[in-house]
């Protein structure tokens, strides 16, 4: 079977990693990786992590990102991303198309693939996070998707409810925890010379991205920046970039501006997979709005400040603390993470052992050109039950 995995952002290529390697080293299966999206970004890209992780790229779908992150613009990119894909699609003989996520650029991939007839298989379907447009889009996603591979039994229950049928919906966990499980951390001092900052007395990583149904994203930013501002100088902080929605460049700027006024703290776009868990290891709190805080910190035992409603509704653990986009709220609940023991604090999305699961499901596909005709599964049919 000839799969076609598409990333398009450094979020998910950490979340995809773990399933491309357990299909490259399966005979049953012939691996092909296209890149879109963040990968490609003219200021910041980040196809290199995909080397870093040893594969190869064999198509770009380049949506020509650069510093303006307008509506218009970003609009642009996915339709160039659409017509690159189906040109792909209607010539390369691919079986499956495998993405994940709630990414514009994945839902341009996704409705390539229903053009092209090739069936699409969805990792993380069914998740809400219903302040951010990726909510609705995620749900696009998996309308447009054959296979569904979920990471929490709630989410499972949602892809049924909108019509998905049970037996295509595969509850495996979340493949973040495969790659925490297979990646090292680095040790404590290399860690934080590899990031350039001298550890404070407490120590923050920091992933604020644009919420972006939101009117005051800005303001919410400058709270945030607000807040940290407000602790000591002897806290180190480490900030990670802003995805490629709209408004990112801006909060960006904010961020850089910000580090340059703090001798303890730096900015980096990206950290990659294995310094952003060594961060998870030898950091007092994770804060922001990062999905990250709650699929792959708990596992840490560190504790998760998560702002604002970007991912509300989204399962989390006991680690995990809410608050309010502004001054305070920020900063009580910073100081209430800091008081927190998660020594035994269980995440709820899995075991680490998802890869092989999804494997394990794709080698069952008979015939793929078959899971383009889909029926809706009615709630009262007893496939529900």
């Amino acid at each position: 079977m000839k799969v076609l995995a598409v990333t398009g952002s450094r979020a998910d290529w950490g979340l995809l990693a773990p399933v491309l390697g357990a299909l490259r080293e399966d005979d049953r299966f012939t691996l092909q990786i296209a890149v879109t999206g963040q990968h490609l970004h003219q200021q910041a890209p980040t196809e290199s992590l995909i080397a870093e992780d040893g594969f190869s790229v064999d198509y770009r779908f380049d949506m020509e990102l650069g510093e303006d992150d307008s509506v218009e613009v970003l609009g642009r990119g996915m339709g160039l991303a659409l017509g690159q894909a189906a040109a792909v699609l209607s010539t390369a003989s691919i079986d499956v198309v495998l993405v994940l996520g709630d990414r514009y650029e994945i839902l341009a991939v996704a409705s390539a693939a229903l053009l092209a007839r090739v069936p699409v298989a969805h990792l993380c379907g069914g998740d809400v996070t219903e302040g951010a447009f990726d909510d609705a889009i995620r749900h696009a996603v998996t309308k447009l998707s054959a296979v569904h591979f979920v990471s929490n039994a709630d989410a499972r229950r949602r892809l049924i409810q909108m019509g998905e049928t049970p037996a295509m919906v595969h509850n495996v966990g979340s493949t973040g925890l495969d790659r925490v499980l297979a990646t090292p951390p680095l040790p404590r001092t290399e860690f934080f010379a590899s990031v350039g900052l001298e550890p404070g007395v407490k120590n923050f990583v920091v992933t604020f991205h644009p919420p972006t149904l939101a009117v005051d994203a800005l303001q919410q930013c400058d709270a945030v920046l607000e807040a940290l501002g407000s602790f000591p100088g002897d806290i180190g902080l480490i900030f990670t970039g802003s995805n490629s929605d709209p408004g990112g460049r801006a909060f960006e700027r904010r961020i850089q501006d910000f580090v340059s006024t703090r001798e303890r703290a730096v900015f980096h776009s990206n950290l990659g997979s294995k310094r952003y868990f060594s961060a998870l290891t030898h950091v007092d709190v994770v804060v922001g709005n990062s999905s990250s805080g709650l699929y792959e910190a708990p596992s840490f035992n560190v504790p998760t400040v998560n702002i604002g409603d970007r991912q509300a509704r989204r399962l989390r653990a006991d680690s995990v603390i809410d608050c309010a986009p502004d001054v305070q709220g920020i900063r009580t609940a910073i100081e209430q993470a800091l008081s927190l023991d998660c020594v035994d604090v269980i995440n709820p999305y899995g075991d680490g052992q998802s890869a092989p699961r999804i494997v394990g499901k794709l080698s069952e596909i008979g015939d793929p050109t078959a899971l383009c005709r889909k029926s809706f599964n009615d709630l009262e049919s007893p496939l529900c039950l």
